[in-house]
């Protein structure tokens, strides 16, 4: 199958990238930053470009695209002007619909949990109220409704909080408390906001067998199956590191200098797990983390 991936260079992309290439033909597409020494076919584009895009998808002609490239850190939509972000998190994916539906290809466009009401008590299934508190958040509900108007094949996969080793410098909240530990330092971590996390190498495995089920039409919670607050992830860390769990600083969302605070967005994926696509345990997952950083950093990360 031919797969276009988009912000292949991201934290998601390029583990999806790498998941992928061994058994399809992948066209990574990336912003500015080529990824080194890939075993893969790896482009720099300007995916707000539509002239560059179109004429990208005319000469690939991709049967599945997995659209994970956006501006995906909260705080950094607040500081950008408005128009630059729904340009890039609504416009960009409603173009890349139009075109995945002239194709008859599917669409898995990654949107996020931070969509939902977070004060409604979690464990949230598709049907969930949405209630974006952030402009990153209002941006993904117009893409959503965007990528559906239309009328092509897709997926919305409503994705949880990510966590693993990031390739080529890109980096998570998860990586920056591993490498706190490591130098004994303590690390802030909210007890009070749930989540359902999902790891990267989960993710990249699942959204690969997605791309082979046939389902399209639907929106999915895209998480683990435990919700879980980042404390709690810390202390999961801690025990399969062997770090002293004095190294976590248990604090409130109250307490930290966030202007978005959501409290519980973990989610229902039941439905996932209805497809056939079973999530590993997070004490599982990170233990598999930390057993595979060493490759990962040595082999992969360019």
């Amino acid at each position: 199958m031919k797969i276009l991936i988009t912000g292949a260079s991201g934290l998601l992309g390029r583990y999806v990238a790498e998941e992928m290439s061994g058994s399809h033909e992948v066209l990574a597409v990336c912003n500015s930053n080529r990824i080194a020494g890939a075993d893969f076919k790896t482009v720099t584009a300007d995916l707000t470009d539509w002239r560059s895009l179109k004429d990208m998808f005319s000469s690939f002609r991709p049967e599945a695209i997995v659209h994970a490239a956006a501006i995906s850190r909260p705080e950094l939509c607040d500081k950008l002007p408005e128009k630059e972000v729904m340009n890039i998190n609504a416009e960009v994916p409603s173009n890349i619909a139009g075109l995945a539906s002239d194709l008859g290809a599917v669409l898995l466009f990654t949107s996020t949990d931070l969509v939902y009401d977070g004060n409604t008590g979690g464990m949230l299934d598709e049907s969930g109220r949405i209630d974006p508190k952030s402009r990153y958040a209002e941006s993904k509900v117009i893409a959503e409704e965007k990528v559906v108007s239309k009328g092509g094949r897709y997926l919305i996969l409503r994705t949880s909080l990510l966590y693993g080793i990031g390739y080529g410098g890109t980096a998570n909240n998860f990586q920056a408390t591993l490498e706190k530990f490591r130098k004994g330092e303590k690390a802030n971590l909210f007890n009070d906001q749930f989540r359902t996390p999902l790891a990267l190498h989960d993710a990249a495995e699942m959204i690969s067998k997605l791309t082979e089920t046939g389902t399209s039409s639907a929106i999915l919670n895209f998480g683990g199956k435990e919700r879980i607050s980042r404390v709690r992830l810390g202390e999961i860390l801690c025990e399969a590191g062997g770090f002293d769990s004095v190294l976590i600083n248990s604090i409130s969302m109250n307490d930290a200098d966030t202007v978005h605070k959501v409290a519980d967005v973990s989610m229902n994926t039941e439905k996932l797990q209805s497809l056939g696509l079973m999530q590993r345990s997070v004490e599982l997952s990170v233990k598999e983390i930390l057993e595979s950083e060493d490759s990962i950093r040595q082999e992969k990360l360019s």
